[in-house]
């Protein structure tokens, strides 16, 4: 067997292992992907390897996949919380740093091992990247001494904060499903639901004016969905004429339809379920000719007859209005005659083949983008530069694509379940690349330096969560899961995010990730620097 053979078939036993060691559940817990790190610090002790290409690919995957996710949530609870975000990161990692200098002071250590351990307890390669870049210029001779202390604060770290996030609310005292109850009652209050309502037309200064003539969006955010005269309930079309006495159905927030009920008249109770030949469907939008446009430019009733009253797109309601574009994966209802209803549905959902295809060529132009991204060096001042890496140049890249939902004139649609596999696959790769390196050196590095230097790094990573945890939970009062994504994206954990999001059905973990991880990562990549200047002085 050649050496790429043996290492391809380690790498799928560490895979095979590590996760059924991580579907392994006591009393409720488990270790999920973080399994395959446990597996991986075996064979790596025992001298096995997985390339490191793999290992960087993986992380290059799953980061790019949780900004995918977070992307369309994120730029909105930064607007929300985002200067509480940034100051949770800064005391994370800040008191971090100043454990740092404490320790290397107390113990007397090399300012490049104090700072390989700073990286290697908040688990941030790229900062390791910048403090090695850094000692190169100021401490060449003891540069290698930083990789070393990365290698033996990194393991405690990467394990400690995936089983303090899986203890974490037996810890507080906190029950997941009331968080996630209070996080959607939040959500809600901030995007209200839409309801469904009737009115008796009683205003006459709307009599014999049509739908299109009153434009009710002119005074709040509804549509008019239905329309019942004589009996009989018809799709409101824009040039649907009412009269006093019919009875109109309404789609909009709350406050909306107060509003609406101002312009045409008193509501009323009464039914408005469509007759034989008028039908109501609620359609996923998979058909990339239907994205892309404006309502008003598609001109639905038109061209296709029927009315959309609703859009659902990432667990928001939309009020449907011209200037609304539709995006691929949201769901719409449609109301009009049966053989028009159906005949948009079949066009709406396209080809069942196409629905669970990835847009490749937008995916990868992404991906290559946040590569190129991550290696740019950002100047500082005084010949001084940084990089983000590429895992965070692709991160921060996805977000955007995530938000926009396209890269230039490409639109990319990624389906559920290519983006779960995408994400704990390359979770996997990585925790497997990781796990490997780090148990091939760490018994060694501890039997010549000493214990010592293990606890030194479990006391910067350690205070450095506790700081974090405190001012969530004790200053900001945030929300269980939110607390769970922003400590790992503090500690820059893509495992431990793993872990919280195994824990509940909302996105909220992945969404406080995405808005801490930014922030964190850039204030390590400074602070590494920084530390090697201090520390040069201080010791």
């Amino acid at each position: 067997m050649n050496p790429f053979t043996e290492e391809i078939f380690v790498l799928f036993a560490i895979l095979t292992l590590g996760a059924w060691l991580g579907h392994l559940s006591w009393r409720g817990i488990s270790l999920g992907a973080a399994g395959v790190l446990f597996v991986a610090l075996a064979f790596g002790h025992f001298g096995y390897s997985v390339p490191k290409e793999i290992r960087d690919f993986g992380l290059l995957l799953f980061v790019y996949s949780v900004g995918l996710s977070a992307g369309p949530s994120f730029f909105r609870t930064f607007r929300k919380r985002g200067m509480q975000f940034v100051v949770i990161a800064l005391v994370t990692v800040g008191v971090g740093a100043l454990v740092t200098v404490l320790l290397a002071w107390l113990l007397n250590l090399p300012p490049a091992l104090a700072v390989g351990l700073y990286t290697g307890a908040l688990t941030c390669t790229p900062a390791l990247a910048a403090a090695l870049d850094a000692l190169n210029r100021v401490l060449p001779e003891s540069a290698a001494l930083a990789s070393v202390g990365y290698g033996i604060a990194y393991p405690y770290s990467m394990i400690g904060i995936v089983l303090l996030v899986q203890f974490l609310p037996k810890l507080l005292k906190r029950d997941v499903r009331a968080e996630e109850a209070r996080h959607l009652a939040e959500k809600s209050a901030e995007s209200p639901a839409l309801q469904a309502r009737q009115f008796r037309v009683s205003n006459p200064n709307i009599n014999g004016l049509t739908v299109a003539q009153i434009n009710p969006r002119r005074l709040a955010q509804v549509n008019i969905s239905r329309v019942k005269r004589n009996g009989q309930v018809h799709a409101a079309m824009p040039e649907t004429v009412l009269h006093l006495g019919d009875v109109v159905m309404a789609v909009g927030t709350q406050e909306s339809l107060e509003k609406l009920r101002l312009l045409i008249g008193e509501e009323t109770e009464e039914r408005m379920d469509l007759n034989a030949g008028v039908v109501s469907v609620d359609v996923e939008v998979l058909e990339e000719a239907l994205t892309g446009k404006t309502l008003a430019e598609m001109k639905v009733w038109e061209q296709f007859t029927v009315v959309i009253t609703r859009i659902r797109r990432q667990g928001l309601e939309i009020v449907p209005h011209g200037n609304v574009t539709l995006e691929r994966g949201d769901g719409i209802r449609i109301v009009g005659e049966k053989s028009a209803v159906e005949a948009f549905a079949r066009l709406a959902q396209g080809s069942p083949r196409k629905a669970m295809e990835t847009s490749m060529v937008p995916y990868l132009i992404g991906l290559l983008t946040g590569v190129f991204v991550g290696l740019i060096p950002l100047p500082l001042g005084e010949g001084v530069y940084v990089k983000l890496g590429m895992a965070g140049g692709v991160f921060l890249v996805s977000l955007l694509i995530g938000h926009f939902g396209k890269i230039g004139p490409f639109r990319l649609y990624v389906p559920p379940a290519a983006r779960n596999l995408t994400r704990e696959l390359g979770l996997m790769l990585f925790l497997a690349g990781a796990g490997a390196g780090a148990g091939a050196h760490l018994l060694d590095v501890l039997s010549e330096r000493g214990w010592l230097l293990l606890l030194a790094g479990a006391a910067i990573t350690t205070l450095s969560g506790l700081a974090g945890l405190f001012v969530m939970v004790q200053g900001y009062r945030l929300n269980l899961l939110s607390v769970m994504g922003a400590l790992t994206a503090s500690m820059t954990n893509p495992p431990a995010l793993a872990a919280a999001n195994n824990q509940t059905e909302t996105d909220l973990p992945s969404i406080a990730y995405a808005s801490a991880y930014p922030v964190a990562l850039i204030f390590k990549i400074l602070l590494a620097q920084a530390l090697v200047e201090v520390l040069r002085l201080v010791l």
